[in-house]
């Protein structure tokens, strides 16, 4: 089933009818999986939710943290779950990257779920440990052509979107790196810090704290305009290589054939949460975009990402390192 298959038994699953013999939901602890290590981003935007969720729901919400082959061994479990609405997922462009790039025939990846919202968006960033002298991203780019596969970057692996950020740059710049890969952006951290690693393609959570110490610092920002968080980091396009974006996204999905009741009431309880004052100016703090949309609008948003990484592979002939 391709993603277009998926956009109309997702839209079917969602607009059903009620029923009146609908079965009572929640009544029972609800488990919140993400595929991230704890303090990753998808675990923290979890983390804030999960408390939230739990008081509007009156039963428990539960993260548990599945981090891994770009999301597929979380995605994996949740997928054999019972479509109850016990079982959500924090799925988002990693997964989708994976899709993109070394689809699984065992495994239906994205389509194997329906969505219910999207939670937070942000894009890539560039950034340089303070022990490289580099202070802008030509100096960078000087630095890379000096030593064609030798200065570092890290990421959380290949076939993720800051591995394919990373590749447009190097194309885009003629450059070549080596790229560092980590199982979450949490672990690179201290590598960059003591300079062990030269740079990271990374978000702003994550660099927050290390931005604020100056044992960090943002180069470009891989969108169309600057980070409200950063107002003084230029775009990649601004700092003279156009081309360079990527937005990592993630959003609340369940197994594919959970009840439309079911979806509707998460939804509803998660957009009242991700509207909120408190979280929309908590998000924007961090350099994130809020979520909330609908099922079907993250859902024709999922289809639209798609179509343009996979557009973006095959113009450029990215591939995995």
């Amino acid at each position: 089933m391709g993603l277009k298959a998926w956009g109309v038994a997702v839209a079917l699953s969602i607009v059903g009818v009620t029923h009146a013999n609908e079965v009572p939901y929640p009544t029972k602890p609800i488990h919140f999986v993400v595929p991230g290590a704890a303090g990753s981003a998808p675990d923290l935007r979890a983390r804030t939710i999960a408390p939230r969720l739990a008081q509007a729901l009156g039963q428990p919400v539960i993260v548990e943290n599945r981090p891994g082959a770009l999301g597929t061994i979380a995605a994996k479990e949740v997928a054999r779950s019972k479509p109850d609405g016990y079982t959500l997922i924090m799925n988002g462009s990693l997964l989708l990257m994976n899709d993109v790039l070394t689809p699984d025939p065992s495994f239906a990846g994205m389509r194997a779920f329906a969505p219910v919202t999207s939670v937070a968006a942000g894009p890539v960033v560039l950034a340089v440990s303070d022990t490289v002298p580099a202070r802008t991203l030509a100096d960078v780019i000087a630095m890379a052509r000096a030593s064609p596969g030798r200065v570092t970057y890290a990421s959380v692996g290949p076939g993720s979107l800051q591995q394919m950020v990373a590749a447009t740059l190097e194309q885009v710049a003629g450059i070549s790196m080596l790229e560092v890969p980590y199982k979450s952006q949490s672990l690179e951290i201290p590598d960059l810090i003591s300079g062990q690693i030269a740079t990271s393609f990374s978000y702003y959570p994550v660099l927050a704290p290390h931005l604020q110490t100056g044992r960090v610092r943002a180069l470009a920002v891989a969108s169309s305009q600057r980070l409200a968080a950063l107002p003084d980091v230029p775009t990649f396009a601004q700092a003279g290589f156009p081309g360079v974006e990527g937005k990592g996204w993630m959003g609340v999905m369940v197994p594919l054939g959970t009840p439309e009741h079911v979806i509707r009431r998460l939804h509803g309880e998660l957009a009242r949460i991700l509207k909120s004052p408190e979280i929309v100016e908590q998000w924007k703090s961090s350099g994130a975009e809020p979520g909330g949309n609908t099922p079907e609008e993250f859902a024709a948003y999922i289809r639209e990402e798609y179509e343009r990484w996979t557009k973006i592979v095959r113009e450029r002939g990215l591939k995995v390192n």
